[in-house]
């Protein structure tokens, strides 16, 4: 199983020039060569990163040389470390001239999106060893069009939602195929919830929740791994979702490739319960035979809708320093040497993303 921990350019890099407004995030892009350094040492096998689609392309078909030169010196620090990159192609933002079409609702932005993959694989394609296409697609449009948190910030917005996620998958297909012809492995990340109540009256509406599962595996079988990003089981009680933590929910999914975790990981800063969470999931990966796991997130870092405040990192990041948590020094070897524990079951209530 290879080891890894994954950053985002938005969260982390330090600069996008995208649909969002810049966030310094922890500076990643100017201190790569120490965070690789750092990667390296805990023991890592994988570093899951990403290209900036609105860096490489910031007017409509004019790709900027001198990113693309920041990427290919970056993406060869990696590999020069005896990094495996995993290189995530679109993590939630995009150029700012794609509104003009109107998003992802405009099948014109599948298209540009696929000429700006081509040119990655082209350009950067000897430096990346899996082309991760696209990040979770069912979580983007959830934040865009149902939650509000991302352009065009959309609120309940379940028929542009929907537009935009049959542009996005046939994107996501077609992507695959161009990778494919560049001698690429390919996939993207799915973020896998399964739903669950008691409540009789509400299982109807999970049903339809728990069938984007099926449709999404139905596109793994196109890819060369089966991708996901996995944290917590949603469970309804009485009409109000609790989220619950639950490492053993990850034996549920039905992957159709090599089953990859590509986002694993809990947001806290108390470190007996951190640890009591990775040495769960370290025994659930091997039951349920995973070929990566990337925890979530190498770098302290920005989260969606809730700015610098949850705590996932392996590395805090403190200022411009970096500091490696108790966690990262047992990392590696807590997921190859899982020592008997229990975690069966935390409710963490109706943010998952936080815990004191």
């Amino acid at each position: 199983m290879k080891i890894g921990a994954a950053v985002s350019p938005y969260q982390h890099f330090g600069f996008c020039k995208c649909d969002m407004p810049d966030e310094p995030g922890a500076y990643h892009l100017l201190f790569y060569e120490e965070d690789l350094d750092v990667a390296r040492g805990i023991g890592l096998d994988v570093f899951r990163t990403g290209v900036e689609w609105a860096l490489i392309e910031p007017a409509e078909g004019r790709y900027d040389k001198e990113a693309l030169r920041l990427f290919r010196d970056y993406l060869s620090s990696i590999r020069r470390r005896g990094l495996g990159s995993w290189v995530t192609l679109h993590h939630f933002t995009n150029p700012r001239w794609v509104w003009k079409y109107g998003g992802w609702e405009s099948r014109e932005v599948g298209r540009r999106f696929l000429a700006y993959v081509e040119y990655v694989a082209r350009e950067l394609g000897d430096l990346i060893d899996v082309a991760l296409v696209f990040n979770e697609p069912n979580m983007y449009t959830f934040l865009a069009y149902v939650k509000g948190d991302l352009p065009p910030f959309g609120f309940l917005s379940l028929r542009h939602m929907q537009r935009a996620s049959q542009v996005i998958d046939e994107a996501i297909l077609a992507a695959r195929d161009v990778l494919k012809s560049y001698g690429l492995q390919a996939s993207f990340t799915y973020s896998y919830t399964r739903f669950e109540t008691k409540n009789i009256l509400i299982r109807p509406a999970l049903y339809f929740l728990n069938r984007q599962n099926s449709k999404y595996m139905d596109m793994f079988k196109e890819m060369d791994y089966t991708a996901v990003n996995f944290y917590v089981v949603g469970r309804y009680d009485d009409f109000a979702l609790r989220f619950v933590l639950r490492p053993r929910g990850l034996l549920e999914v039905k992957a159709p490739t090599p089953l990859a975790v590509t986002e694993f990981g809990i947001a806290t800063r108390n470190e007996e319960l951190r640890y009591r969470y990775l040495c769960a999931m370290a025994s659930v990966l091997k039951e349920a035979n995973a070929t990566a796991a990337i925890w979530w997130s190498f770098l302290h870092g920005y989260e969606w809708g809730l700015g610098y405040q949850p705590f996932f990192a392996l590395v805090d990041v403190l200022g411009t320093r970096r500091v490696i948590t108790p966690l990262a020094k047992v990392f590696r070897t807590t997921l190859e040497n899982p020592p008997r524990c229990v975690l069966d079951e935390v409710d963490l209530g109706l943010e998952w993303r936080w815990l004191t």
